[in-house]
């Protein structure tokens, strides 16, 4: 059963009006994994985001922008908080109700660059605001390589191929319940996975821009679409049921 999968959408401004939008990178590596992307709206309305778990199988939490000090480090001093750039607290709150929402009803969750920032946020963690050296303007460029955890399931699925950095931001103390399993060469995190939750694993390299680059990324994409998969079938016999 080919699952359907929750795309956050990254805020964005367009001739000055606020939108939604994703890039195709993220709907085109769901669908060649087997899955049935969906775009969420931004909304903060809990309703209407239980709604959308609801009817989905899986939670992919794309990348963007960064995230507001407001939900991890409230007093964080202010030459810091300047280093943040282009918030969107509707996009903030959202997806770290998403992610927790999705982690209680067993859905399984892949956070992508600022996908794995919310879920530590969304979970306990804090964030470094700046970390420029990881910032490179060519998206699919192997620029680095991962130092892996043995026991990764990451790892197992992806193998340990150099990978992509585009962020500015990265985790600072981790969140409870989420492992780190990869650090970049200079010790920033750049994997975790949750310690109890069947699926929720969270990098913050961008991996749907590796396809071409680097093939077996590919199998990230997949591993996620199986777990949502099995989800799918587990709500259609309980449809069934009722």
């Amino acid at each position: 059963m080919k699952p359907l999968i929750a795309l956050t959408s990254e805020a964005g401004t367009l001739s000055a009006k606020r939108g939604a939008f994703c890039q195709s990178a993220y709907s085109e590596a769901i669908a060649s994994a087997g899955g049935i992307p969906v775009i969420l709206p931004l909304t903060r309305e809990p309703a209407t985001l239980r709604q959308f778990l609801h009817r989905c199988d899986g939670l992919l939490l794309t990348g963007g922008a960064d995230v507001s000090h407001k939900f991890y480090a409230p007093r964080m001093p202010a030459r810091e908080r300047a280093l943040i750039r282009d918030v969107d607290e509707v996009r903030d709150e959202m997806e770290i109700f998403l992610t927790r929402t999705a982690l209680r009803r067993g859905i399984p969750v892949l956070g992508i660059c600022r996908g794995i920032q919310v879920m530590n946020v969304a979970f306990g963690g804090t964030l470094l605001p700046d970390v420029p050296r990881h910032s490179h303007p060519q998206p699919d460029i192997l620029l680095h390589k991962l130092r892996w955890e043995s026991a990764s399931k990451i790892r197992a699925a992806i193998g340990e191929s150099p990978v992509n950095s585009s962020h500015h931001q990265a985790l600072a103390k981790v969140a409870p319940r989420l492992r780190v399993t990869a650090w970049a060469e200079d010790g920033i995190i750049e994997a975790v996975e949750h310690s109890t939750a069947q699926f929720c694993w969270g990098v913050q390299f961008h991996p749907e821009r590796l396809l071409k680059v680097t093939p077996q990324i590919r199998r990230l994409f997949t591993a996620f679409c199986a777990a949502s998969s099995r989800r799918a079938v587990l709500r259609s016999q309980r449809s069934s049921a009722v």
